[in-house]
């Protein structure tokens, strides 16, 4: 890892330090960084910094999350890497553009790059790590950048604008679900982890780093065959609060709930959660709503979600989802390191020999400095073997065995090693 402050000099500085220790070149690179590069020099310059130093031709694959937790300690500035070498795996890249215009484009074209690179190996267990371009927020003119719209007629502009601004502009939600549950269509018997590129949590740029190419709206994977075992596991720490509603009326593209129990949606999870009118505000979505996630439905799997934007009655969610019943959940901070510590144990009968691990940005929000249980939680599994856990707005894993698991606010592994029996 690396906590230079000049882009070039942190670029040089984190492709020394995770391949210093390899006796042969690495298989590939997984590399991570913060946003403030863009004003320290550039990701175009960070990038040539790692280059100055990887061998040529190494598969690099990453892009800017919000913070890290690797073997060190828990970061929201600088970049860390992973790098690894072993004789017994073949790797392939791929890219897909526009994910947020065209999505399912994006994943035929990433896809058809994954599948000719699987079948040139002899290594059967086949692990696919996407990473896709996050929600970048609309610019309101006059507003700036906001969460919470209270203006009814502000509201009634964004509503209809939402699609153009998305096809033209890009800006919008990240649609990272709707590619995790396409590319899950193309490779079913291969196992998979899902996170986003994001920011500072502001929502306003990220980008993906493919090789030596910096790219925006996009996906980028890393396909693994090997004979190395791993598995994956979601977990989060969401209890039901016994509150259900109905949602009655939603957008055509699954995204907008506009009304509950056939009434105004904001007005109504008011009324259900006994929080006053106007509750709802700037202050109050990042300290308050990250308690009260969602149990929505979403092909008739369970998706857990925190409430994104507030346009005057509608509420905005991260994912597509369909009608029906659902939940409102609770969280604290001790249910979410139970969550962890779950994950881990599922994968007690693994040996790691690394990890990668991705979980919601929503998660350093609730829990503050005490991320440091989480942190020492894992190390205690992974002892001197390495691992990284990037912060994401948009998470998931899937294997043949255990379906697709799509949520916010969760902890996603995926952990190679060997056996203990």
């Amino acid at each position: 890892m690396t906590r230079k402050w000049d882009a070039r000099d942190a670029g040089r500085e984190v492709a020394r330090e995770a391949i210093q220790s390899l006796k042969t070149p690495p298989n590939f690179v997984l590399l991570f960084s913060t946003i403030h590069y863009d004003k320290h020099g550039g990701f175009d310059e960070f990038l040539k910094g790692v280059w100055d130093v990887l061998p040529e031709g190494t598969p690099l694959l990453g892009g800017t999350v919000p913070g890290f937790i690797n073997n060190f300690g828990c970061y929201a500035r600088g970049a860390t890497a992973l790098a690894v070498s072993c004789p017994h795996m073949d790797v392939v890249m791929s890219m897909g553009k526009n994910t947020k215009r065209n999505p399912y484009k994006a994943v035929k074209q990433s896809a058809d790059m994954l599948q000719k690179g699987f079948e040139k190996s002899q290594y059967q267990h086949k692990f696919i790590f996407n990473f896709v371009s996050g929600p970048e927020v609309i610019k309101i003119p006059g507003q700036g950048y906001k969460k919470v719209v209270d203006s009814g007629l502000i509201s009634k502009f964004i509503l209809p604008a939402y699609g153009i601004t998305q096809y033209f502009l890009q800006k919008g939600l990240g649609r990272e679900d709707e590619i995790f549950e396409k590319i899950v269509e193309y490779f079913p018997e291969s196992s998979m982890i899902l996170g986003t590129a994001n920011d500072d949590n502001r929502g306003i740029s990220n980008y993906q780093f493919y090789n030596k190419s910096l790219l925006t709206n996009s996906m980028v994977n890393l396909g693994i065959s090997t004979d190395l075992e791993f598995d994956v596991c979601t977990t989060h720490g969401m209890t039901p609060s016994g509150i259900d509603f109905e949602i009655t009326k939603l957008s055509r593209n699954g995204h907008i709930i506009h009304k509950i129990n056939n009434k105004p949606a904001v007005q109504e999870l008011n009324r259900l959660l006994k929080w006053p009118k106007g509750f709802l505000n700037e202050k109050t979505m990042t300290h308050t709503i990250l308690y009260y996630p969602i149990s929505l439905r979403r092909h008739g799997r369970e998706v857990p979600a925190v409430l994104t934007f507030i346009l005057k009655d509608s509420i905005l969610i991260p994912c597509v989802i369909d009608k029906g019943t659902v939940s409102i959940l609770t969280v604290s901070g001790k249910k979410l390191v139970h969550a962890m510590q779950e994950n881990l144990q599922y994968c007690q009968a693994l040996k790691p020999e690394f990890g990668i691990v991705s979980t919601c940005t929503t998660i350093l929000e609730t829990l503050g400095y005490k991320i440091n249980i989480i942190k020492d939680e894992i190390s205690n599994y992974f002892q001197d073997k390495p691992f990284i856990m990037f912060l994401s707005l948009g998470e998931g894993t899937y294997s043949p065995e255990k379906d697709i698991t799509y949520a916010n606010m969760s902890f996603n592994t995926a952990i190679f090693g060997k056996s203990k029996k």
